[in-house]
Formats: structure tokens, sequence, C-alpha cells
């Protein structure tokens, strides 16, 4: 059981990375393609550059109201951020 438990949680904790990876990379791509500067998404969206850098970089967990305000300033769908 206690094996079981551990792979579990192992499991999810990869999930989770690799979701957060793939959220910043997405970010990154679509301010990319849109030349938008980093500072220009910060004021758009009253997030700090260093936290959006930190998102691009999958090193910070996003909350679904920031991810939200990221897509609205991008001009994306949410979902898009996830794909």
């Amino acid at each position: 059981m206690k094996q079981t438990v551990a792979h579990s949680n192992t499991y999810s904790t990869h999930l989770l990375r690799h979701l957060r990876f793939t959220i910043g990379q997405n970010i990154h791509c679509h301010r990319s393609k849109q030349k938008l500067p980093l500072r220009k998404l910060a004021k758009l969206t009253g997030v700090s550059e260093l936290l959006l850098d930190h998102y691009e970089l999958g090193k910070n967990e996003i909350t679904l109201d920031e991810m939200l305000k990221i897509a609205c300033a991008l001009g994306i769908p949410i979902t898009e951020l996830m794909e």
C-alpha cells in the first residue's frame, strides 16, 4: 500500500512539473509571437515581471486567476496555455 501511494505522489508531482513547464513555454511562445515585452505583459496583467519570468521558466506554480489574466492579455483562450 505504501509503495502505491508513494508511486502515485511521485507521478502527480511529475505531472504538475510537466504542466508548469508546458504553461510557461506557451506563455513565452505567445508573448514572443506578439513581440510583447515582459514588462508590457506585467503591466497588462498586474503580475510582476519576475513572477512572469518564473512562470515562463516553469519555476513557480501559477494560479488559475493569473493564467486567466495572462490569457486575456495575450488575447487567447486559457486552454491554449495548457496545450
